[in-house]
């Protein structure tokens, strides 16, 4: 089985068991107007070993490997928080917070292009200082930025990046506000374990874990009996992640992520929270 098939099934499983339902009022609604509820469980955490060849998907159902990597490469590399620029790279996560100027607003690429300690965005800085300062405990991004998260379409969900260095591997832990199990998370640890891989490459050092660490985890109420069902599934063989024609992470693409050997289960399709 996939390394990140164990840990899904027991995050499944933990907020089935000792998950609380929301109460009330709720944000997000379905497109239909429903609100959406779900069962939440606060503080969770769990480790990967992101060293090998293996790449960070579930195999008990297909998960989309395309459109998260072009995502990623949209707010980390383009810098970018224009969703025209987005839907040119064939991703559509974002077409339901475009707003009236065509962007998010002052979210994710917007805030990795900030200058920081003198470097010209934030992945220059985590870039430059674990290749000049790999001690520093300072490593960070933060999306999080309280004076203008009224300007953005909608508040980041995985919000801060901190990396270590220890014996020439590359530690990266990943802190998210609040967790759709069913789909974002599917989707956000595929494409942290891409960029982990890619710092790493860039610095010269062997990735190591990643840990992840969510305040709100959560399963929405038209997901259960399916996710319930999910989980239930046989477990494949991880697939093996290739990133081709790597000179340098400024000059990543998207197409240089090869999948070989995914092998996974039906189909499932999860309504969306917005």
């Amino acid at each position: 089985m996939s390394k990140f098939d164990k840990e899904y099934r027991k995050i499944v499983e933990t907020i089935i068991k000792d998950g609380t339902w929301s109460k009330g009022n709720v944000r997000t609604k379905y497109a239909d107007g429903t609100p959406a509820h779900y069962k939440s469980y606060i503080g969770y955490q769990f480790r990967l070993d992101n060293s090998g060849d293996e790449a960070q998907l579930i195999t008990t159902r297909f998960a989309p490997n395309k459109a998260p990597i072009r995502e990623l490469y949209w707010i980390w590399i383009m810098q970018s928080n224009n969703v025209d620029e987005l839907n040119k790279l064939k991703c559509k996560f974002w077409d339901e917070w475009k707003m009236a100027d065509g962007t998010i607003g002052k979210a994710y690429g917007y805030q990795i292009a900030k200058e920081t300690f003198g470097y010209k965005s934030q992945l220059d800085y985590i870039v430059n200082e674990i290749k000049k300062n790999p001690n520093s405990r300072r490593i960070m991004t933060e999306l999080w930025i309280p004076e203008e998260l009224h300007e953005m379409a909608l508040t980041p969900c995985v919000h801060l990046t901190q990396w270590s260095v220890v014996d020439g591997k590359l530690y990266l832990e990943v802190r998210q506000r609040s967790c759709d199990v069913a789909l974002g998370l599917v989707a956000n640890v595929f494409q942290y374990s891409v960029l982990h891989k890619l710092v790493a490459m860039e610095c010269g050092l062997e990735p190591a874990e990643i840990i992840w660490n969510i305040h709100n985890v959560h399963i929405y109420d038209r997901h259960i009996e399916a996710i319930t069902e999910q989980i239930k599934r046989e477990e494949f063989d991880g697939a093996k992640l290739k990133i081709n024609n790597f000179t340098s992470i400024f000059d990543f693409k998207p197409d240089d992520v090869e999948i070989i050997d995914y092998k996974y289960g039906d189909k499932i399709s999860y309504e969306v929270a917005i």
